[in-house]
């Protein structure tokens, strides 16, 4: 365990609102054509890499201080 998170124990799992939107999600790309499936796959790709940076900025700066 980190000594600035002692009690940190890191959830995997999906919420029930989650789980629905996946649900919501996964209906809706089953009529998608295949290249408005593959932008929004990229799209999504790059959320995740925005995701991770701000992630990697705020620990940065948090073990900076």
């Amino acid at each position: 365990m980190d000594a600035h998170f002692p009690n940190f124990k890191l959830n995997i799992d999906l919420s029930l609102e989650q789980k629905f939107q996946m649900r919501i999600f996964e209906e809706s790309i089953q009529v998608m054509k295949p290249e408005e499936a593959r932008k929004l796959l990229l799209e999504a790709s790059k959320l995740l890499m925005v995701k991770d940076n701000i992630i990697k900025g705020l620990m940065k700066h948090d073990l900076a201080e």
